[in-house]
């Protein structure tokens, strides 16, 4: 047996060895592929639901409904959608195609999608991305002060969103393997010629993909107040924006029934005035202005009514301390006026001094 025979021998056998691994590569250089899209549109279909529900953080929920900017609830949801439509938000197309949006009422978006699969939220179990709320009872304790309260001022709460997008199969055959398995494993592979959309609609769960469920939820701003706050002693009437809405929540838990004080206090006052009046200490020309707050005018000189609460806050600027100064029995005290400073508590201070600089107050980076 000469060499040149045993080469061709060799060269035989590693011909036969090259074709039978090529059954099994090529099909899991296929599933390869096939997985690392479904990765892919996994990872898509969570950043819609998750960039969908921080959107809510930046509405204005000291009015009524999350208004502002971007619209009322409904309204951050459906500009979720258009952005999404597509499953994605780094190729968006908001050209028209005759009446239609390109990206949102017409299969263009599916050209640029993966060789081996289309994803869509049009698959029968699939929904695009919703949201519920705000739940405004999450976090209250049943007391009943401070659930007049949140009826009141709570606009906002818990709000929860979800999205499942479905897959289907435009490579793989779902015979593939059969030899090794008594079921297909791989869905329905579909005609690369049809509707994207319309296979969608009529998929099952022999033809589509259907991804898990993304879900989020977030409590944001239960009773917010956006605009700057700046009140002077003595101001109690008549005050606009934010201070006008800090004025009336103080208020609000103030001269509440469920407040056990404040209906003795009531009472003592409106016994105070009658002695005061009918002991010839105080004349009855000067009880209107004197329980009468300052903006319907009453006089701070004179006193004010002791029913509606005294509040003094301002924006603390530079580096002094946000105090003011108030005129007691001839001499000048003074008393911090925002909720920075607290006495010796401090504890918006000290919040703040615990968390990190790191996403959502973590200390080291990515680690909650």
């Amino acid at each position: 047996m000469n060499r040149s025979f045993l080469s061709r021998r060799a060269r035989g056998a590693a011909s036969v060895e090259m074709a039978l691994s090529m059954i099994a590569f090529i099909p899991i250089f296929l599933y390869a592929l096939f997985l690392d899209d479904l990765l892919r549109y996994a990872l898509d279909a969570q950043e819609a639901v998750v960039a969908t529900v921080w959107d809510y953080t930046i509405q204005d929920w000291a009015m009524s409904g999350g208004g502002g900017e971007y619209g009322n609830f409904s309204q951050v949801q459906g500009y979720a959608r258009q952005m999404y439509c597509d499953h994605e938000s780094g190729v968006d197309d908001y050209t028209m195609d005759g009446d239609k949006a390109r990206d949102c009422q017409t299969e263009a978006h599916h050209e640029h999608a993966a060789l081996t699969a289309h994803p869509c939220w049009l698959n029968p179990g699939a929904q695009q991305v919703e949201c519920t709320g705000p739940d405004k009872q999450v976090g209250l304790m049943g007391i009943l002060i401070e659930s007049d309260f949140a009826d009141e001022f709570n606009h906002g709460g818990l709000i929860k969103c979800n999205g499942r997008i479905g897959v289907q199969n435009y490579m793989l055959n779902e015979n593939t393997f059969s030899e090794f398995s008594k079921k297909p494993l791989a869905k329905t592979m579909q005609d690369k010629g049809g509707s994207v959309h319309g296979q969608a609609k009529g998929s099952d769960g022999t033809s589509a993909y259907l991804l898990p469920w993304e879900q989020m939820s977030i409590i944001t701003d239960p009773w917010a107040i956006n605009d700057d706050v700046s009140i002077r002693p003595g101001q109690k009437g008549g005050l606009g924006g934010g201070s006008g809405d800090f004025y009336n929540r103080v208020t609000n838990v103030y001269t509440n029934l469920a407040n056990i004080g404040f209906g003795p206090m009531s009472v003592a006052a409106t016994e105070f005035f009658s002695n005061a009046m009918s002991n010839n200490l105080l004349s009855p020309a000067l009880v209107g202005p004197l329980v009468s707050p300052v903006s319907l005018g009453g006089s701070l000189e004179l006193g004010d009514n002791p029913r509606t609460p005294n509040v003094a806050i301002k924006p603390q600027t530079g580096t002094g301390n946000p105090s003011e100064k108030i005129k007691q029995a001839g001499d000048n005290e003074y008393y911090f006026n925002t909720e920075w400073r607290d006495w010796d508590r401090n504890a918006p201070e000290k919040t703040l001094k615990d968390r990190g600089n790191n996403y959502m107050g973590c200390k080291n980076a990515e680690s909650c």
